[in-house]
């Protein structure tokens, strides 16, 4: 063996050898699972039959409508305007329509007047169905408590004329007024339906306006086109169809409502205009009647009505001037108090195209902004965009009428000078006809501003009466035939799906969470050391004794005790093969040295060899019990020099030349005991009476007395157990076999279950289940010993 050991290579020692992937490997240990995936299936099966059942198919209506662009103005007013709305490109509009549809106050009038916030549902099977109108009651709610918005309110219906509340057994009247718990309101008959139990459920219209917009779709699907596609999803294709009506009606409606505010404002304007000058032309016209009548004229001489002419002319030049400035002040006016009730001026009065341009964008965003304070937050970056270029636009506005009204206070200061060069020629006109004139000319002022301002207001009222909207329906809303979900197939599919990957995962976290020993090759990648043999686990009890603790009759042909014949043969492998002391240790305790000692003990006596086993372990010595020999001496006894060593050796009762030396009592300074120098003697004594010596020695992980046994063996064999051994404590094996502490040291795997699908059919037992026979085992298991055996099964392997 130490040939062996000397000619391997500092890669193999120190060097992990890479492991190349088996996928056949890789699928056969989720073969021995196999159970878990039916199980799974027919569980993700069930689950999924349970859910369509219970889940209402949900139908998509889809409706889409027209944004009709704006149409362009003629002249250096089109132009203008046309350069401020292309600062927001040319589908700003349709996006803005967009959010409207999209805003709260619509959606909350289409709940109020389709009265959702009323909900009416019954239970067929497992499924609720919704009876939105085929409801075979009506409730007409006045006034809800919070606790009605969070209980339904049951109603069962006896017959056409009478009803019961939840499980009362009172009879109650239809069309009555009710004041309970849940509210104020009227139960009044609907439809007539085979339906009798029915449950109410009272919504916030807030809330119900929010779950409504959740399922509201809005999307543009040509961005080059101005048209909106608006798609819904409900489980009622009904409810959804009226739903999207009413949104397009209350959009139409509130669109129109914006339009006609503009004109109404303008239209206001001029009947106060109107009723100022109505009354200013009267008088002026009594005052000529009164005047005629005191001064007796009749006519005027061609002089003075050629200077009237030209006064005239000239005066209705300076009114005209008067009212472009009063105009003027009223455009200041307004922009200095828009949005406290000021009433618009009539840009129709202003032939300055760049004014009224600016006038028609700011009243366009004043209408914009109040759409979008209706129907945002304040802080809505549109609605901030918007109030920026109404400041904006109101300074330009200011600007352009300062620039106006000097220009105008320039001219009528020089048609005031003209008129007072004609005033200067009428003084050889007589008084009375110079009054005459004075009195004339302010009537044919008013005349004229009368006629234009009844001009005007006709124009303004065809205006508003001719409003439409801007907006056109395409498609009526069109319910899907199929509903959209639950899918039937994709549930199917994917019940049958997590029914797999639900087990792969389940395996794969067991093989994770696993940190034991469960393969040979993890043994090997990690000590670099021989395994001597395998040991396959002793299942349910013998003669009363748990298999992992009792002695296997050695002339038995059950796979174990063909192990322990394999092990013994293999012996002769151990360094030279004259190894004939060797000593038996592990990680901790619990490993099988015991167990491993004794058969194999039994097994060479059985092999016509003289065999004498001691147990070393001074500190929890348990060699004794499974032997059934007394403890009183023993090798504590030996080591202390009390008497012959061969007063203490016992025969064991399991083969003539199986004897055992016991721990004896146990020290208070085992460590000690083992290093005073009398263990050499006993064993060289003892080498030449027996052909094998093994030792039980406590385990080297917990305690040294291991390291200071192992002086004086010639070999050690280190028991590794099947999903016990932590997979830490082989570095120590590995530690050990660089060290070369131990003598040739060679490792045992006790405990491996076969029939967890260890190795697939590798080792000694692995294949031979079928050709060694068993020993008769209890067939019953408990649970607890099921479960272990299901969570051992998934520590098997691990990559």
């Amino acid at each position: 063996m130490d040939d062996k050991t000397s000619n391997i290579s500092t890669r193999d020692l120190f060097g992990e050898d890479e492991k190349e992937f088996n996928l056949s490997e890789y699928i056969r240990r989720y073969y021995r699972y196999w159970y878990l995936f039916p199980l799974f299936i027919f569980l993700a099966l069930t689950a999924a039959f349970f859910y369509l059942q219970i889940t209402s198919p949900v139908y998509s209506t889809k409706t889409s409508i027209l944004i009709k662009e704006e149409k362009s103005i003629g002249g250096s007013q089109g132009d203008i305007l046309s350069e401020m709305s292309s600062q927001f490109g040319g589908n700003k509009t349709v996006e803005n329509e967009m959010e409207v549809f999209k805003s709260q106050t619509l959606m909350e009038q289409v709940v109020k007047e389709l009265t959702l916030d009323v909900a009416y549902t019954t239970k067929s099977g497992l499924r609720t169905i919704n009876l939105y109108k085929t409801s075979p009651i009506v409730v007409k709610a006045e006034v809800i408590t919070p606790f009605g918005q969070k209980k339904p309110l049951k109603i069962h219906v006896v017959d056409n004329a009478h009803f019961r509340f939840n499980d009362e057994e009172s009879l109650f009247s239809f069309n009555q007024r009710f004041n309970n718990a849940w509210g104020a309101f009227v139960v009044t008959k609907g439809v007539p339906s085979a339906v009798t139990e029915v449950d109410v459920h009272f919504g916030e219209i807030k809330n119900i306006a929010e779950g409504i917009l959740n399922h509201l779709t809005v999307e543009q699907p040509n961005v080059k086109s101005t048209v909106l596609e608006l798609t819904y999803e409900d489980s009622d294709v009904q409810r959804s169809k009226d739903i999207l009506n009413k949104l397009l009606d209350v959009y139409v409606q509130s669109s129109l409502n914006d339009k006609n505010s503009e004109a109404s404002n303008t239209l206001k304007f001029i009947e106060n205009r109107l009723g100022l000058i109505t009354g200013e032309l009267g008088d002026v016209e009594k005052d000529v009647e009164a005047y005629k009548t005191n001064q007796g004229i009749t006519d005027i001489s061609a002089e003075s009505q050629l200077f009237l002419e030209n006064i005239k002319e000239n005066d209705s030049k300076l009114n005209e001037v008067n009212t472009k400035i009063s105009i003027l002040e009223s455009v200041e006016n307004y922009i200095q108090n828009s949005g406290e009730g000021a009433v618009a001026p009539a840009t129709y009065m202003i032939d300055d195209p760049v004014l009224v341009s600016l006038l028609t964008k700011f009243n366009e965003l004043e209408l914009q902004r109040e759409r979008y304070a209706r129907t945002t937050s304040p802080n809505n970056p549109l609605l901030q965009t918007i109030n920026t270029q109404l400041a904006g636009t109101r300074q330009s506005i200011r600007e352009n009428v300062q620039n106006l009204k000097r220009g105008m206070a320039v001219t009528k200061r020089n048609l005031e000078n003209i008129n007072n060069r004609f005033s200067a020629g009428l003084r050889s006109i007589p008084k009375k006809e110079r009054e005459f004139v004075g009195i004339k000319r302010q009537q044919s002022i008013k005349e004229e501003l009368y006629l234009y301002l009844l001009q005007k207001r006709e124009e303004t009222a065809l205006a508003y009466a001719s409003t439409v909207t801007d907006s056109r329906l395409i498609d009526a809303p069109i319910s899907s035939f199929h509903p959209i979900r639950p899918k039937r197939l994709m549930v199917w599919l994917s019940a049958c799906a997590s029914g797999i990957i639900i087990p792969i995962l389940l395996i794969n976290l067991l093989f994770l969470l696993n940190n034991t020993v469960q393969r040979r090759e993890d043994i090997e990648k990690v000590t670099h050391s021989s395994i001597l043999g395998e040991i396959g686990q002793m299942k349910g009890n013998v003669n009363g004794v748990p298999g992992e603790e009792s002695i296997i009759k050695m002339t038995s042909r059950n796979a174990v005790a063909e192990q322990f014949r394999a092990l013994r043969t293999n012996l002769q492998y151990l360094g030279d093969g004259n190894c004939r002391v060797i000593m038996f240790t592990s990680s901790i305790g619990g490993e099988g040295k015991s167990f491993v000692s004794i058969n194999l003990a039994a097994s060479l006596a059985y092999s016509d060899k003289r065999v004498l086993l001691i147990g070393l372990d001074l500190r929890k010595p348990t060699l004794h019990e499974r032997l059934g020999v007394p403890n009183r001496f023993g090798a504590s006894n030996c080591l202390i020099g009390q008497g012959n060593y061969d007063d203490f050796i016992q025969s064991t009762g399991v083969h003539p030349k199986f004897d055992v030396l016991a721990s004896g009592p146990i020290p208070p300074n085992p460590s000690e005991l083992l290093s005073n120098g009398k263990l050499p003697n006993l064993l060289n004594e003892m080498r030449g009476k027996y052909d094998y010596i093994l030792i039980d020695s406590p385990p080297y992980g917990l305690v040294t007395d291991s390291a200071l046994i192992a002086e004086h063996v010639d070999a050690t064999l280190y028991i590794v157990r099947f999903n016990y051994t932590i997979l830490d404590h082989l570095k120590r094996i590995g530690d050990l076999q660089r060290a070369r502490r131990f003598n040739n040291l060679s490792v045992i795997f006790n405990g491996v279950n076969y029939g967890a699908g260890y190795g697939y059919g590798y080792g000694y037992g692995g294949y031979g289940y079928g050709y060694y026979s068993e020993e008769s085992l209890p067939a019953s298991k408990s649970v607890g010993s099921r479960l272990r055996n299901l969570v051992g099964r998934a520590r098997i392997e691990k990559s």
